[in-house]
């Protein structure tokens, strides 16, 4: 198998594992202990598409924009299987791992920084969800703490998602031609 193949699906598997199986942050909010996750937003996502007014009036935002940030998370959730897709094509390698990467910054971006006029963290509330099974699924091992409102800690599922999508980014860089 040529390397660029390799590195491609290093890449996928490493961002489909972070996706659905760690957490990109823990919170210990007013509800208790959340994580953002992949899996988080798979559960919320009926909660989203159905009761949208609900999202609204908690994020303080619009129906519209709570439907094309949705829209967005879901791609990305299909981002390591474009990924894998991306082993016979490395332009389609090159859009998942550009997908996962920039929902990576983003991530880090809300959960780091604290920029007042333009909070991505009211939007990467369709991630939160409480703990499938506590301190197991979905695994969180913290990275960074931070002390803004909700003490809000960066984990490794963060991480490993930059990884994988630069794995998949340099995969598909690298011609499928043999080095």
């Amino acid at each position: 198998m040529k390397v660029s193949k390799i590195l491609i699906l290093l890449g996928a598997l490493l961002t489909l594992f972070s996706t659905f199986f760690l957490s990109f942050a823990q919170t210990n909010g007013l509800d208790g202990r959340t994580y953002a996750s992949g899996i988080g937003f798979l559960f919320n996502l009926p909660s989203i598409i159905g009761d949208v007014s609900y999202w609204v009036a908690f994020n303080g935002g619009e129906a519209m924009v709570i439907y094309i940030v949705t829209i967005v998370f879901i791609v990305f959730l299909l981002a390591g299987i474009i990924q894998l897709i991306g082993l016979i094509n490395k332009y389609i390698a090159l859009i998942g791992s550009i997908i996962v990467i920039g929902i990576s910054i983003a991530i880090i971006l809300a959960v780091m920084v604290d920029i007042s006029d333009w909070d991505m963290s009211v939007y990467s509330t369709l991630l939160w969800a409480a703990p499938i099974a506590d301190g197991v699924w979905p695994l969180d091992v913290g990275i960074v703490e931070t002390s803004n409102l909700f003490y809000q800690n960066l984990s490794l599922g963060t991480i490993t998602l930059i990884i994988g999508g630069g794995l998949g980014l340099v995969g598909g860089i690298l011609n499928f031609k043999d080095l």
